[in-house]
């Protein structure tokens, strides 16, 4: 007799109807991953257009700031301080900001807008205010790299100036507005295209400042 025959060996474990009826074949783990990859892939590419829906269902399409209604239109979010993160003489201000739709680099980065309450300064007068903000506006943007114009029809009553780079005006604008009767600034940077978006939201703040 081998000594082998003689060493018991362990019995191999029965498989148990509950094994056979759940186990998961790797075919079938394939096959799910598989399906779910697309849905995965697509959701993460398509992120920001999903945070930017998710905004709008959480807050809706408007904020209101210290007394102006500020438009958050379709495609965008925005951000604005909490009451005890700021002071009463001290305004952040709302930042509207448009994401791209997809995960795909654009070489310009967000667009933006910017509403706020203009402070009284007791250095200077009201004029005075309205001067420093356009040389500060002119200095920031200069003529060798921009051209710089006054917008003539005054959205919302506001005084705007508006900078379009030299080589290639269809592009990009930077916009800077002041109304020293409602008592708000804004500000734009981004596309051409999306100009009334930010016009328009400077009638709802001059509709806001009108209701109060």
């Amino acid at each position: 007799m081998r000594i082998s025959d003689s060493i018991p060996m362990p019995a191999t474990p029965a498989t148990s109807d509950f094994d056979r009826r759940y186990k998961v074949k790797p075919r079938r783990m394939w096959l799910l991953a598989l399906c779910c990859a697309p849905l995965v892939v697509a959701a993460v590419y398509y992120a920001p257009l999903m945070v930017s829906v998710g905004w709008h269902i959480v807050h809706g399409w408007a904020l209101e700031y210290r007394g102006l209604h500020v438009d958050v239109p379709w495609g965008w979010t925005a951000d604005m301080p909490r009451p005890e993160d700021e002071s009463a003489d001290n305004p952040q201000g709302v930042t509207v900001m448009k994401q791209p739709r997809t995960l795909a680099l654009e070489a310009r980065g967000p667009e933006t807008m910017y509403f706020n309450v203009l402070m009284p300064d007791s250095n200077l007068t009201p004029a005075q205010q309205a001067e420093q903000w356009k040389t500060l506006f002119r200095e920031s943007h200069p003529t060798s790299r921009f051209v710089v114009t006054s917008v003539e029809d005054k959205p919302g009553g506001g005084d705007c100036l508006e900078a379009k780079p030299l080589d290639d005006r269809r592009a990009g604008s930077a916009i800077a507005c002041i109304s020293l009767d409602q008592h708000w600034l804004a500000s734009y940077a981004g596309a051409v295209v999306h100009t009334p978006l930010f016009f328009h939201a400077i009638e709802q703040l001059a509709n806001s400042n009108g209701r109060r």
